[in-house]
């Protein structure tokens, strides 16, 4: 039995859902985000500009893009929404991610909060992660509070190197050992103010390259997360996991509570496939971990038995 997306037939499409423009605050126009991405083999972006009243850095309107479309690259509607209430950021704002939002989604008001906010953009239909958790320091609590998103950012190419915090994977497993079923992404979080861009993305199985399509996708959890990794396959045959994968050095299956296991190659001898008993994993949930021999990674979503 093959897991999905692998093996459904459907054509992957590499996207960068998390990126801002002169929109808001990065430094390139979208045309000049468009022709970045697309040229460095991208078949689409979100535009996820900030969404807030402060007009210092943020937009109170979503960006239409649309005009930048191709048959072979598109753009979809989305934003950075925030709403009052974190702790441990500067201005007391969290941060969440919406893809696939109405071009008249509106700034949250004062009183908004985040599960309040992410409520509105589920019901508006987007795909919707917990942007960046380490990078400030997002509590358990307030994971819990939210656990209702679709996903976690689990890598922000921003935030690796801007602060070396740009991983999920704490707040991820946390959500996951509590019984939320929250889907996996690497973004970048690109305002090309520092070579912030091309590091982090999703590939994603959908039907075709619309923003329909790939939204859909994604909330089937129909996609993987890399920084230069493949996953090309994952079956299960008799509780018998494979793994076919780009070279790795080291492909790990993590599950429940602690538990764990690997198989191990080298730079100079890499693996390409492994294969693990299940029967002895003893956990309702899984995810895989490609790490490759050129430093890079990639990740399954969760894969609940």
């Amino acid at each position: 039995m093959q897991i999905a997306p692998f093996g459904s037939g459907k054509e992957f499409y590499r996207g960068n859902l998390h990126g801002h423009s002169t929109h808001s605050d990065g430094l390139l126009s979208p045309e000049e985000v468009k022709a970045f991405y697309r040229n460095e083999g991208y078949d689409f972006i979100c535009l996820s500009d900030h969404l807030w009243k402060d007009t210092s850095y943020a937009a109170t309107s979503i960006l239409d893009a649309s005009a930048l479309d191709d048959d072979d690259f598109i753009t979809i509607p989305s934003a950075e929404l925030h709403c009052y209430g974190k702790s441990y950021d500067s201005d007391g704002l969290w941060h969440i991610v919406a893809n696939g939002l109405p071009l008249d989604f509106a700034v949250a008001h004062d009183d908004e909060t985040a599960p309040q906010v992410i409520d509105r953009a589920l019901a508006a239909g987007a795909y919707v992660t917990l942007a960046h958790p380490e990078w400030y320091s997002m509590t358990t609590k307030e994971a819990l509070s939210v656990s209702h998103a679709h996903g976690v950012e689990i890598y922000n190419h921003s935030c690796v190197i801007g602060s070396n915090r740009g991983s999920g994977i704490l707040i991820a497993d946390f959500l996951l050992q509590e019984g939320k079923p929250i889907s996996f992404t690497a973004t970048d979080d690109s305002h090309f103010t520092t070579p912030d861009a091309g590091g982090g993305w999703v590939m994603v199985a959908a039907d075709d390259l619309s923003a329909e399509s790939i939204i859909s996708a994604l909330k089937q959890g129909h996609h993987y997360s890399s920084t230069g990794s493949d996953i090309y396959d994952m079956t299960i045959d008799e509780d018998i996991l494979r793994v076919t994968s780009s070279p790795a050095i080291s492909i790990i299956l993590s599950g429940q509570g602690h538990r764990a296991a690997s198989q191990q190659g080298s730079a100079s001898d890499p693996i390409t496939e492994a294969e693990f008993d299940l029967s002895l994993l003893k956990a309702d949930w899984f995810r895989i971990t490609i790490r490759g021999v050129d430093g890079t990674m990639a990740w399954s979503n969760p894969i609940w038995r």
